[in-house]
C-alpha cells in the first residue's frame, strides 16, 4: 500500500497541520507550480494540479468530523489556498455542486474564512437553489456591502419573481456597481487588468471584478440580469 505523502498532525493550539513528504506532499511547491502554469497560459494544467492536490488533502482529513487547520504553517496555508483555488476553478467551470462542497470544506477547516470563500459559496447556493443554506450564510457577509445587496435582490427575484425594493435601493447607493450592472459589456481588456492589479484599483475596476465574479451564475438568470439594467 502506497504511503500517503500528507499527514494530519495536531498542534498545541487544538488545530492541525498538513505535514508533507516528498514533492507530492509539498503543497507550497505544488501551489507555486499551478501559478507558474497559469502564467504560461496553461490553465488546464493549473486546474488539474490544484484538483489533484485537493484530493490528496481530502484523503488526509477525517471523514466524520471537521478539523481546523493552522494557517500559520506554510504547507497547511498552501493547502488552504489550493482548496480555495480549486473551488474557484470548479465555480468558473459551472460545477456549482462540487465548488459548494469544496467551499464548505474550506470553511470547516478555516472558520475565520481567511481565503474569502463565503461569497463564492453564497453564489453557488443561488445557482443550486439551496435557499435554506443561502439564508444561513447571507448574514456572514457585510450587510453594508454591494455584494450583500446584490445577493439579497437576486434571491428575492428568483424566489418571488420580484427583486426586493430595499435591496435594489441599497445597490443604487453603490454608484460604480450600479453603472456596471447596467452596462451591456464587461470587457477584461488591458486597461481593466492594469487597473485591478494596481495597489489602489478604481471603484469602476472593483465593480467589474464583482460582475465577473457573479457572471457564471448570472448566466443562469438572464431575466435578473435584464432587471439590473433598470437600476
Amino acid at each position: 500500500m502506497k504511503k500517503s505523502p500528507l499527514k494530519l498532525k495536531p498542534t498545541e493550539n487544538q488545530t492541525f497541520i498538513l505535514a508533507g513528504s516528498g514533492d507530492e506532499g509539498d503543497l507550497v511547491r505544488r501551489l507555486g507550480l499551478s501559478h507558474e502554469e497559469e502564467r504560461r497560459g496553461d490553465f488546464r494544467s493549473a486546474c488539474s494540479e490544484r484538483y489533484e492536490a485537493f484530493r490528496l488533502i481530502v484523503d488526509a482529513l477525517p471523514e466524520d468530523e471537521a478539523v481546523e487547520l493552522d494557517r500559520n504553517h506554510a504547507n497547511t496555508r498552501a493547502g488552504l489556498e489550493i482548496i480555495y483555488g480549486s473551488t474557484i476553478d470548479n465555480y468558473l467551470a459551472g460545477d456549482f455542486e462540487l465548488a459548494a462542497a469544496q467551499a464548505e470544506m474550506l470553511l470547516d477547516c478555516d472558520p475565520e474564512d481567511s481565503m474569502g470563500a463565503t461569497p463564492t459559496l453564497a453564489l453557488c447556493y443561488i445557482a443550486l437553489g439551496e435557499w435554506d443554506c443561502f439564508d444561513d450564510i447571507l448574514p456572514d457577509l457585510d450587510d453594508r456591502s454591494a455584494l450583500h445587496a446584490l445577493l439579497e435582490a437576486w434571491a428575492s427575484f428568483v424566489r418571488t419573481g420580484k427583486a426586493d425594493a430595499q435591496a435594489l435601493a441599497n445597490l443604487r447607493r453603490h454608484r460604480a456597481i450600479a453603472d456596471e450592472l447596467r452596462a451591456t459589456d464587461h470587457p477584461t481588456d488591458d486597461a481593466y487588468l492594469h487597473d485591478i492589479s494596481s495597489e489602489r484599483p478604481s471603484q469602476a475596476a472593483l465593480a467589474r471584478e464583482l460582475w465577473l465574479r457573479c457572471e457564471p451564475v448570472m448566466m443562469l438568470y438572464p431575466e435578473f440580469a435584464e432587471e439590473l439594467k433598470r437600476l
